[in-house]
């Protein structure tokens, strides 16, 4: 299963499907930086996927869930370190998006 087949909402932007897709598990962080996904629904909520700070081995993957672009007061945030969280993570927030619509 890919990532993108997880994905509800239109993809606006997805540098995170082939890091995750092709990967068996190690981060390459020479891919990973502060914009990798964002994905939007029903043009309400954006669903925000970045790694923190970018190409730094010590960072974190954030997701974010943000109504009406409303950036400095997310809905819901929270952080992974690994894809396979990361994948957990991204499915929890967009049931969070779709049960709010």
């Amino acid at each position: 299963m890919t990532l993108r087949s997880l994905l509800k909402g239109i993809i606006e932007f997805d540098e995170l499907s082939p890091i995750v897709d092709l990967n068996d598990g190690e981060l390459d962080f020479e891919s990973l930086k502060e914009d990798l996904l964002q994905v939007s629904y029903a043009g309400t909520y954006l669903l925000d996927v970045g790694w923190y700070p970018s190409f730094d081995p010590s960072g974190f993957f954030q997701i974010r869930v943000i109504k009406e672009y409303d950036w400095e007061s997310p809905v819901h945030i929270t952080c992974a370190k690994s894809y396979k969280e990361l994948i957990g993570k991204i499915v929890a927030a967009q049931w969070l998006i779709l049960e709010s619509m």
